[in-house]
């Protein structure tokens, strides 16, 4: 099977992953990509690639069986070249590219969750949040999380706990121009619940625990710990419920949260391209069910008996995983910076 890796980095684990299973693995990444479109009813679109050239190369429409996406940031360009292959090229896809687009909205994953009948935390959306004391009594409390409609790791959360508070973080809100999703608050314990679903099943749990007293997020991005947890049933029906309605049942982060007074189990958000930290906590390298999901749309599977999801506890391995993982994270952060500063340097041009 030939997989293209559309990704920002290298994906090392997941590479070595496919390859230690018998495959042939292309790492793309999408802002390295031109499309080149045409009137012709025939069709003469194209898809070229560069990496290290002069010259972008031509992708050929039997170049790779799937593409597999771990898209981060840069989401709209990254999605249309995934939307190009697997509409333009007819390259079997993990996910759906609407999946990716409406997961980068916490608004938008909101709705769908509503709609499909999964519990989410009572939520308000709007463009100018005025009336504060009509949020407040709409929610039924004076806790209130407050989140940015793009945003990961939990950098973008802010709670309040009196009228006081909202008034004062909706008013910041409102004159910054933010948009922003207002939740009621969920006692949970400072934890929740991290989800791997792929193929429409669960594969991996982690259970993320706050390390601090003073904050409320449980994200290991935030310093908080994680460790490998089972789920009920009915937990796992949610999970794979949320991430078939958003459109990610192939590969999605589904965060859970158990409401500590009643026992009840919302879901909080969808991530079409979650971190990697999961596999290294709970030993559980999940990758190897998404390559066997792949080998399923295809139809091509590598012929010897492989069972995964066998948890590791080789330290070897586990340290192994560990700087791949690493590796991979310190690349993110260098191609952020390097977009950050193109940003500021156009941003630059505009105020001059």
């Amino acid at each position: 099977m030939k997989i293209a890796i559309l990704s920002s980095n290298s994906s090392l684990l997941l590479k070595q992953t496919a390859e230690q299973m018998g495959h042939q693995v292309t790492v793309i990444n999408p802002m390295k990509c031109y499309m080149v479109l045409s009137p012709n009813v025939k069709g003469f679109d194209k898809l070229h690639y560069h990496d290290m050239s002069d010259k972008p190369e031509l992708i050929k429409r039997d170049a790779f069986d799937i593409c597999i996406n771990r898209i981060g940031s840069h989401v709209t360009h990254a999605v249309n070249v995934l939307t190009f292959m697997k509409e333009n090229l007819n390259i079997k896809t993990v996910v759906t590219p609407s999946g990716i687009l409406t997961a980068a909205d916490k608004g938008k994953t909101l709705q769908k969750l509503s709609v499909a009948g999964v519990r989410i935390p009572k939520t308000i959306l709007c463009e100018k949040p005025v009336h504060v004391d009509w949020i407040v009594k709409q929610l039924g409390t004076e806790n209130l999380i407050i989140k940015t409609l793009r945003g990961s790791q939990g950098k973008t959360v802010a709670i309040c706990d009196s009228k006081v508070s909202a008034n004062s973080v909706l008013g910041f809100v409102y004159n910054a121009g933010l948009h922003v999703l207002i939740e009621e608050f969920i006692e949970a314990g400072s934890t929740d619940y991290r989800v791997i679903v792929i193929g429409g099943k669960v594969v991996n749990v982690m259970k993320r625990s706050s390390t601090k007293k003073t904050d409320f997020r449980a994200n290991l991005s935030q310093g908080g710990t994680g460790e490998l947890a089972t789920l009920s049933k009915e937990d796992e029906e949610i999970a794979v419920k949320a991430a078939a309605a958003i459109g990610l049942e192939g590969l999605s982060g589904v965060d859970l949260m158990k409401d500590t007074k009643e026992g009840r189990t919302y879901a909080i958000e969808v991530n079409s391209n979650m971190g990697q930290g999961i596999i290294e906590l709970t030993g559980i390298n999940h990758y190897e069910f998404l390559v066997k999901y792949c080998e399923e749309l295809t139809g091509k599977p590598v012929t010897r008996s492989f069972k995964p999801g066998t948890r590791c506890t080789d330290p070897l391995k586990l340290k192994e995983w560990r700087r791949l993982i690493r590796m991979d994270e310190v690349e993110a952060r260098v191609i952020e910076e390097q977009h950050q500063m193109m940003r500021d340097q156009i941003n630059g041009w505009k105020n001059y």
